[in-house]
């Protein structure tokens, strides 16, 4: 959308808004996985894997009853970009948060994209907190440096803090710097043991969790 708003010479003029958008996308997703019937979706699939010349892939994994559980698509576009970009992937795990994922899906999911990119895992990464992601990378990808989003870490940090938050005007800016203005783990090691020794973190428990997996 924000292309678009520099092309057209403002956001007024593309002729649709970014809920527009979202609206479509919400209608398919209904139509074609949510009806039960996805043959309309399988149809597109196989035509542009056709209209390619076998450089689209895709992989629909079905349930005992022969439904559409699982689906998997990589155009040709996105082989190229990792072609030339793979060092780094981030794999958001965070749609319809509210279903539960389970570990024999993300494994399916990364054997089929794997399958796609020649099996050349990429040397890192990025996913939230999923324990059963992880342990789906750890098995599938056992090579590929495995991170943590810093986005979804630090959007916890209002509800996992709030109580330091209130009771010392000084943490947040503390902590912050200690997170982001470390430029190496001597320095972040350092700066933390004050931040500990400072607000009397040794019993906090979230904190320390965060800390024990710091390297990811």
């Amino acid at each position: 959308m924000n292309l678009l708003s520099e092309t057209c010479g403002g956001i007024e003029k593309i002729g649709f808004s970014a809920q527009d958008v979202r609206n479509v996308i919400r209608n398919i997703q209904r139509r074609v996985f949510d009806s039960g019937d996805a043959e309309c979706g399988l149809v597109l699939l196989r035509d542009l894997q056709k209209q390619s010349d076998g450089n689209f892939l895709y992989r629909v994994d079905v349930d005992e009853e022969n439904r559409v559980r699982g689906l998997v698509w990589v155009d040709p576009r996105s082989l190229n970009a990792y072609k030339n970009f793979g060092d780094m992937v981030t794999f958001d795990s965070t749609y319809r948060t509210n279903r539960d994922e389970k570990e024999t899906t993300y494994r399916w999911v990364l054997k089929t994209w794997l399958e796609a990119v020649d099996n050349k895992p990429p040397i890192t990464i990025i996913t939230d907190q999923d324990i059963a992601l992880s342990n789906a990378i750890s098995e599938v990808m056992p090579n590929t440096n495995h991170t943590y989003c810093t986005w979804h870490i630090s959007s916890k940090f209002p509800e996992k803090l709030s109580t330091l938050y209130t009771q010392y005007s000084e943490f947040k800016t503390d902590f912050k710097a200690c997170i982001y203005k470390s430029l190496s783990p001597t320095e972040f090691e350092g700066r933390w043991e004050d931040l500990k020794e400072k607000y009397d973190l040794e019993n906090h428990n979230w904190l320390n969790d965060m800390y024990a997996i710091r390297r990811q």
